[in-house]
């Protein structure tokens, strides 16, 4: 061996007594071995072995020490599962002739995660400890190019592995030991413990003992009193209704009664398995909002007064349930629900104005386009294509024009096409000047960035909720829903284009005297265009998925037949639709993508 090379393995073996700080004389060789790829697989780091997700911890490995920790936990969690049915097993194989279904089951329950626990357990800690000094070894690698990566033994780290591990662990395993709790059984212990409250005060007892003795003095003085007016012949008519008081009285007492009781028997572990294993335990339960409805009547007055079409809102208050309470999302959903109801009533006059507006549109498109002789619209369609998207993209939207009229589908496709029209149109109309505002304004920008994020990340069946709560089931609301869900690309792409117009362009532009307006106007709309069309593609791309689903409350086209065939099971149906609705917009999405790269040519 060389002076050079014996100098390389002094230095490295300096470097790996400072990385591992202690077992530097384990650590040295084997880091050697693994470096030379003579470290066999049956060699173990035995801490490794025995205490994976310690050791890893302890040694910054973390993922191992996350990995090591979900494979311990998933053994457990099969071990407990042969720990619950084992005594059903055996319980049901004491009449194994009757419960021939249940023993089948429960034994291959019990052999099969008896097995996966083993081979989890012994399998995954000799995969652990043979892989530890591999991953060990990456970790130094990396850590002589940067010194932050975690070197040494740091007793901080292995703390917070085993809190991490008293946290995951236990509440795991323990869950895996108990069977699926009743579904009201935590609801119920939540109302019997309203109940106990609300009664508590008006007793004045200090525990739930004291308040059933005072109950059930209560009620038997009630019943002594019943009785005694039971006895009597000829009542009086008063005491007819003192005596159907006091049965009503007894009744709702008992009922009360039976609460504080179901209360009082909830052990510590129903309470424990409510408040953790469970859902996430209610935090907090409300007085519900006043129950309010807002109704449009004729005003009388203004009716007097010669307006025929007059109209007022009122408000129809209903008096609570009483006892009842609700949680923090119900009271939320009937608050938006009451404000809804209130802006419904209030401006009827605008929503029916905005749908009348849609639907006239609806109407005028769908007959531009149906009225229209499909030789005409088929030619359009492949002189775009042929213009701006080649000779191959001809040949496809040919094919899907073709396939449309097979199967029949012309007219309908139509429809499915108005419906984006009249929906692009209006993002471009709305969207447009809202990315040039986003553009502009910074302040606008960190406003409408992440409204935009949460418009493309809400479901897009969301958005048909409130677009039927405003404007009813019709295809005005579909158009809507499909607006909103398809308006955010238009508005950041347009944004984007204008804010990656080059500095020096719009400098030698302003030098030159232009204004604001013709800036915009002549520099930075006209170099933004391809990132414009970009955004236009992606908005009718999303117009015609929510197209589909806008059939759920009325839209007319291909996405009525796809609800159609799945309420009704017909899968060839659908899948026909589907294609055809598939086909459509990769016609679209073709041409446009031709379109805009011949702007970007420009």
């Amino acid at each position: 061996m060389s002076g050079a090379e014996q100098r390389e393995i002094d230095d490295r073996d300096v470097g790996i007594e400072t990385f591992v700080e202690r077992a530097e004389g384990y650590y040295a060789p084997t880091f050697e071995r693994v470096q030379r790829g003579s470290l066999p697989r049956w060699h173990v780091n035995i801490w490794a072995l025995l205490v994976p997700w310690a050791w890893a911890a302890a040694r910054g490995v973390w993922l191992l020490f996350w990995l090591s920790l979900a494979i311990d936990v998933l053994a457990l969690v099969c071990l407990m599962q042969v720990v619950k049915f084992s005594p059903l097993l055996a319980e049901a194989q004491l009449d194994a002739a009757a419960n021939s279904t249940l023993v089948a089951r429960y034994s291959t329950w019990v052999t099969n995660y008896g097995w996966a626990a083993a081979i989890l357990f012994i399998g995954g800690r000799f995969w652990m400890g043979s892989s530890a000094n591999r991953w060990y070894f990456s970790q130094y690698s990396r850590w002589r190019i940067d010194q932050a990566v975690p070197s040494g033994v740091d007793m901080k780290r292995l703390i917070l592995g085993l809190v991490i591990v008293a946290i995951v662990a236990p509440l795991t395993t323990y869950r895996a030991t108990q069977l699926r709790l009743d579904e009201r059984a935590c609801f119920n212990q939540m109302r019997a413990g309203e109940a106990v409250g609300q009664l508590m005060p008006s007793y004045g007892a200090a525990d739930v003992t004291a308040l059933l003795t005072s109950i059930d003095a209560d009620i038997a003085d009630m019943q002594t009193r019943f009785d005694a007016l039971d006895a009597i012949d000829g009542r009086t008519e008063a005491q007819n209704a003192e005596r159907s008081q006091l049965r009503r009285d007894v009744r709702d007492l008992s009922r009360e009664r039976e609460q504080v009781s179901d209360f009082q028997t909830i052990s510590a572990v129903d309470r424990f398995d409510c408040a953790f294993i469970d859902d996430f335990p209610t935090l907090a339960r409300l007085d519900p909002p006043a129950d309010v409805t807002y109704r449009r009547v004729p005003n009388e007055d203004a009716i007097a007064q010669g307006d025929e079409d007059a109209t007022k809102v009122i408000a129809q208050i209903k008096d609570p349930v009483e006892g009842r309470k609700v949680t923090v999302f119900t009271y939320s959903a009937e608050s938006i629900d009451i404000g809804i109801n209130k802006l419904r009533a209030q401006y009827a006059g605008f929503f029916d104005a905005m749908t009348n507006v849609l639907r006239q549109s609806l109407i005028r498109v769908e007959v531009a386009f149906m009225q229209t002789p499909w030789p005409v619209v088929a030619f359009l369609f492949l002189a775009l294509s042929w213009a701006f998207a080649g000779k191959g993209t001809t040949v496809f939207v040919g094919a899907s024009l073709g396939f449309l009229a097979l199967f029949e589908l012309w007219q309908i496709a139509m429809q499915t096409m108005a419906l984006v029209v009249v929906s692009t149109a209006v993002c471009v109309f709305v969207g447009l000047p809202i990315g040039i505002w986003m553009a502009k304004n910074k302040y606008f920008r960190w406003i409408t960035e992440p409204i935009l994020d949460v418009m493309q990340t809400i479901p897009s069946l969301s958005y048909l909720v409130p677009a039927v709560a405003f404007f009813g089931i019709s295809q005005p609301p579909a158009v809507l829903a499909t607006v909103i869900f398809a308006m955010p690309p238009m508005i950041k792409l347009t944004a984007l284009g204008i804010l990656q117009v080059p500095e020096s362009t719009k400098e030698a532009a302003l030098a030159f005297g232009a204004s604001e307006r013709q800036l915009l106007r002549k520099v930075e709309l006209p170099m933004s265009i391809p990132s414009i069309m970009a955004g236009l593609n992606q908005t009718i791309m999303l117009a015609l998925s929510m197209a589909t689903i806008s059939a759920f409350i009325g839209a007319e086209g291909l996405g009525a037949i796809v609800t159609s065939a799945l309420g009704d099971a017909n899968a060839g149906k659908g899948l026909l639709a589907g294609i055809a609705i598939a086909l459509v917009a990769m016609m679209i999405d073709r041409i446009l993508k031709g379109i805009r790269n011949s702007f970007s040519r420009i």
